[in-house]
């Protein structure tokens, strides 16, 4: 268990759906994907590499909606800018994403 936080860090984050575009496989690695991610209006597409290939194929992705963070700063990975994170359970040492309605518009923040 982690350290309790005052509830202003948390508000620091920036939790947002949004929707996958496109994904595939980043040459080099066995984990990572790179995802092109709508935000919405106001954060707009995005590239954001993430280490989950070990769980999901890129066609179980795309086109699905999911909670990412928004606000993190920018990390060059394998050659490419990441802008935010997909967040995933830890779930029976497997990463499964957490998923969104279809019906909730990209952007749409998170509370």
């Amino acid at each position: 268990m982690k350290a309790d936080i005052p509830f202003v860090d948390f508000q620091k984050l920036d939790l947002r759906v949004g929707k996958v575009l496109s994904a595939e496989a980043v040459a080099g690695s066995t984990n990572l994907l790179r995802l092109k991610v709508n935000l919405g209006n106001d954060h707009g597409v995005r590239i954001i590499i993430s280490g989950i290939a070990r769980w999901y194929t890129p066609a179980t992705l795309k086109g699905k909606k999911f909670v990412f963070v928004t606000n993190l700063e920018p990390k060059k990975l394998m050659g490419d800018e990441s802008r935010g994170m997909i967040l995933c359970a830890d779930y029976d040492h497997k990463a499964v994403v957490v998923p969104v309605n279809k019906k909730i518009p990209e952007g749409t923040i998170i509370r």
